[in-house]
This record gives C-alpha cells, sequence and structure tokens, in this order.
C-alpha cells in the first residue's frame, strides 16, 4: 500500500469555525471517541488532536471524499454526531493533503500564534494516546512519525524554539496592553500546565509581582508557585480568591467551573480564559464591567508571523524535503517512541 493511500484528516481550527463551536466538539470528544470510531465502523485507524487551536480527526478509510466525513458523524455517539454535522467550516484532507495539513499544524505554521511552543508536544501526545488504545496501525505510525520528525527539523530551521511563543505569552501580552496603567488587585491563575507556567512568567515580565496558583493537583500549584515567587490557595477555596482577586486567569480543560453567586466585593477588573471549552462565562455573568479575554478575542488581536518571512520559507522548505522522503517510504521509528527525537 502506498504511504498516501486511505489517510485522511476531517476537523475544525479556529480559522473557520468559532470559539463556541469548537469547544462543544472538544467537551463531548473524551477518550472513548477513538476505539468507538474504529468500533463502528467509522475509519480503521483513527487519532484525535484537540488543542485550544482545532479539534482533527486523523485516520485510515476505505472512503472518500465527503463521505469519510458522513461516516465519522454516523460512527459518533448521537450527541456529538449533532453537533458534528451542524457545525461550520468542517474540513477534508486526503491522501498527500493530510501529511501537508498536519507536518504544518506540528511546526506551528497552522497555530493563532505562529511557532507556538506546545503544539509539537501535543501532536505526539495525542498519537500516543491513540496507540494506548490501539487506534493507530501501518497508516497511522507513518504519517505520524514522519510529520514529527520532519515538523522538529522546521522549527529549528526557523527558529521557533527561540523564546516563548505560546498562547499563555501571548494573553498575558494582551492583557498588560489592555489594562494600560490601570492598577489591579492580585492576579490569580488557575492550573498549572504548560499555558499556565507561560502565561505566569510572561506576567512576571509585564509588571505583574502579585500572583496566586491554584490547581486541582497541589504539587504541580506548589511548583509553579515557587517559579513564580507566587502564593498557592487550596482549590476548594478558589472562588473566595477569585473574588478578592484583580485578575482571573483559567487555563485548565474540562469545561464550565461551578460558581455561586458572589458577595457585594467589587471582584476583578480582568478575566481571561484560555480553557477549551471556556471555564470562566459564568464568573463573567456576574462581573460584566470586567476586561474580558478569551481566544477568539485573542485571535482578533494576535494573528502573528516570525519577526521575518524568511523563517516560514525555511520550514515550509524542511517540511517539503521530508514530504518527499515519506512519499517514498522513508520512517524512523524513534522519533515516536518514548524519549525518541527532541
Amino acid at each position: 500500500m502506498r504511504t498516501t493511500e486511505g489517510i485522511f484528516c476531517a476537523g475544525v481550527d479556529h480559522h473557520a469555525t468559532p470559539l463556541a463551536a469548537r469547544e462543544a466538539l472538544a467537551s463531548r470528544a473524551g477518550d472513548r471517541l477513538t476505539p468507538h470510531l474504529i468500533e463502528h465502523e467509522g475509519a480503521e485507524e483513527v487519532v484525535l488532536l484537540s488543542t485550544c487551536n482545532r479539534v482533527e480527526i486523523y485516520g485510515r478509510s476505505s472512503r472518500r471524499g465527503p463521505e469519510i466525513a458522513a461516516a465519522l458523524g454516523r460512527a459518533m455517539p448521537a450527541d456529538l454526531a449533532e453537533i458534528w454535522n451542524q457545525t461550520p467550516g468542517v474540513y477534508l484532507h486526503e491522501g498527500l493533503a493530510c501529511w501537508r495539513h498536519l507536518s504544518e499544524v506540528a511546526a506551528g505554521l497552522r497555530s493563532m500564534v505562529m511557532g507556538e511552543a506546545e503544539i509539537l508536544g501535543q501532536v505526539r501526545v495525542a498519537y500516543q494516546a491513540s496507540r494506548e488504545v490501539g487506534g493507530t496501525g501501518k497508516a497511522m505510525h507513518s504519517l505520524f512519525q514522519s510529520t514529527l520528525r520532519a515538523a522538529r527539523m522546521a522549527r529549528q530551521a526557523a527558529g521557533f524554539g527561540k523564546g516563548d511563543p505560546s498562547v499563555g505569552k501571548c494573553a498575558a501580552e494582551a492583557l498588560a496592553e489592555l489594562l494600560g496603567s490601570r492598577e489591579t488587585g492580585p492576579l490569580l491563575l488557575l492550573g498549572a500546565g504548560h499555558t499556565a507556567r507561560s502565561f505566569g512568567m510572561a506576567a512576571l515580565e509585564k509588571g505583574f509581582r502579585k500572583i496566586w496558583i491554584s490547581s486541582r493537583t497541589e504539587q504541580r500549584a506548589a511548583s509553579l508557585a515557587r517559579d513564580l515567587g507566587g502564593e498557592t490557595v487550596p482549590w476548594s477555596r478558589w472562588g473566595e480568591a477569585a473574588r478578592a482577586s484583580g485578575v482571573v486567569v483559567s487555563a485548565l480543560s474540562g469545561g464550565e467551573l461551578l460558581w455561586r453567586k458572589p458577595s457585594e466585593s467589587a471582584g476583578p477588573t480582568a478575566l481571561v480564559d484560555l480553557g477549551v471549552p471556556r471555564t470562566l462565562t459564568r464568573v463573567r455573568a456576574f462581573y460584566p464591567q470586567a476586561i474580558w479575554l478569551d481566544l477568539e478575542e485573542l485571535a482578533k488581536r494576535s494573528e502573528m508571523v516570525p519577526e521575518s518571512i524568511g523563517a516560514i520559507h525555511r520550514a515550509e522548505e524542511i517540511l517539503r524535503s521530508h514530504e518527499r522522503m515519506w512519499v517514498n517510504g522513508g520512517t524512523r521509528t524513534a522519533d515516536l517512541l518514548p524519549g525518541g527525537g527532541g
């Protein structure tokens, strides 16, 4: 079988699909979706990639064209299928176009923030998660092995690894611009993952000095607090801290946070929601005057490119050379094994 035969990508991203539609898909596309699609004959192999910018299904299928997306819809649980069939901006890439799309995604060329730091690892984790539940075979192995290697080298050639072109950093910069010289109270950071860390580090650079961190995982919160010179807030008390803070930033996943009616306190000056699905919309309802920044608002402000357009060209040249290798059947197992690659 040729390496291009039967592979596809069907999905949505921030370019054509509103955040509300993306988060509706993401909230229902859980860990069981990959084996569910295979069991119900949506595709022979499946890898689900769900990030703040995109929800995509990669796979191998004997079907062609629109029938691929239709078969996926028929194989989905009913609630997800209804959303999938009504979501605007669903695209489909087959064969070589699928390889090109995934390599550009993994390299950061299709991100809201050009060259973002997180995406290469997110693609790798998506592949490994599918592999663990039996969702991958030779086609997905070849596709992801090749694109991950190509994307890593393209990022190096473009200089994307320098600095921290992440969603968290861009959000902190946008928030500082929106606040201007306005004085605020403490900054409450919900979450302790990569996005939260990137936001926190950038916030320090922008002059935020009093930072509280609250996470469902206390150990990670404590580690981030040490790095930021901040304080931890027990997860059970994040609501109290939110009412006493000047800025609330959520870098969480998992959907809406439970929120009870606040006291008569003035509440935060700004709310930043970097979750997909969003987590702070209920909080926002109680503080309509607060500055609001979510991924959709950030996209309007932060369509960034490297300082030199030559960086993009260098990345694309590397991808095209690896594309030819992949079409000719070149593979390297080490790139997808734990510890393999970089």
